[in-house]
């Protein structure tokens, strides 16, 4: 983990000693992020290791509940999500730890908290969570956060499936349906209809059939208006989106403008450095950089519960 941060840390002198002055004219235009949503800039990143195989627009508007406003249409919308019931037994096997005690959930326990300590200093909300390349776990990281975050009673999180094309969170959980998040960005499905509330305060929105090319719903205005609509009725604390990894296509970067941060999930053993260089350029030009998280770390220290952890700042 040093050694990568040593190494982000010297790609990022290199280029800022090679960068150019912007010209005065035919200069790159500026992301089309929405102001709003970049915050103050960037901040203090969090990185981590966790061990193991994979710890890893038209139509009208929907109805995403009752009004906002009260606290208590707040808790009527989300007591009106579907609930399901998993067999967290089952999901070990999966690797979704962080449904019970054991010591494995530690290590997302450590990276919940710096999440929320660097978002709640930033007034960050919305975290995209994505790879360079797929393998890398960055499913798993997102729905072990999530519910390490929502065992927080007092915080309400949403989880939204994004990564379309290879879609995952459904089949990971073992929840089965047929309508995905595509028509709830379109307008056509309330989210509260289409998602599944885990516990009282956990609503996972889920894909269950891929979509071929949705990047052209991304980059929609509907899109980013229905995504203020849930966080006006549903009022969460933070809102994760599991993204398709950032370098296999154009996805994750035409979504990116509606986010406060991403969280980079890089895989130990097979994610090069200069594939983490490049991601973190390409996020820190659309959105805030909150850190990186070195999955499948297969050595020991004398930490807890025999993981590894290391958190430091850019």
């Amino acid at each position: 983990m040093e050694r990568l941060k040593a190494a982000l840390d010297k790609a990022r002198e290199t280029r800022a000693a090679t960068a150019a002055p912007a010209p005065a004219s035919g200069a790159r235009p500026e992301p089309a992020a929405n102001p709003a949503r970049r915050g103050a800039g960037q901040a203090g990143a969090v990185a981590g290791a966790v061990r193991g195989p994979q710890a890893a627009g038209s139509g009208a508007a929907p109805s995403t509940g009752p009004s906002t406003g009260s606290s208590g249409a707040v808790e009527a919308a989300w007591a009106d999500i579907q609930k399901s019931e998993i067999d967290t037994r089952r999901l070990v096997k999966r690797r979704l730890i962080s449904f019970g005690r054991q010591a494995e959930a530690t290590a997302f326990d450590v990276l919940r908290t710096k999440v929320l300590q660097l978002t709640g200093a930033n007034g960050w909300k919305r975290v995209a969570i994505t790879s360079p390349l797929p393998g890398s776990g960055k499913t798993t990281t997102s729905i072990n956060l999530a519910v390490a975050l929502a065992r927080q009673v007092d915080l309400r999180i949403i989880l939204i499936d994004l990564d379309m094309r290879r879609p995952a969170v459904a089949r990971s959980l073992g929840i089965s349906g047929k309508t995905g998040v595509a028509p709830v960005l379109e307008g056509r499905e309330s989210f509260g209809r289409q998602a599944r509330r885990l516990g009282d305060n956990l609503a996972v929105a889920m894909n269950f059939a891929a979509l071929r090319d949705p990047s052209d719903l991304f980059l929609r205005a509907r899109t980013s208006e229905v995504l203020d609509e849930i966080e006006a009725t549903y009022r969460p604390d933070l809102i994760l989106f599991d993204m398709p990894p950032l370098l296999v296509n154009d996805d994750a970067s035409a979504f990116l403008r509606n986010v406060d941060c991403a969280l980079m999930v890089a895989e130990a053993g097979a994610t090069t450095i200069s594939q983490v260089d490049v991601c973190e350029k390409e996020l820190a030009e659309q959105t805030n950089v909150l850190g990186v998280v070195l999955n499948k770390c297969r050595f020991f220290s004398d930490g807890y519960y025999r993981y590894y952890y290391a958190y430091g700042d850019d």
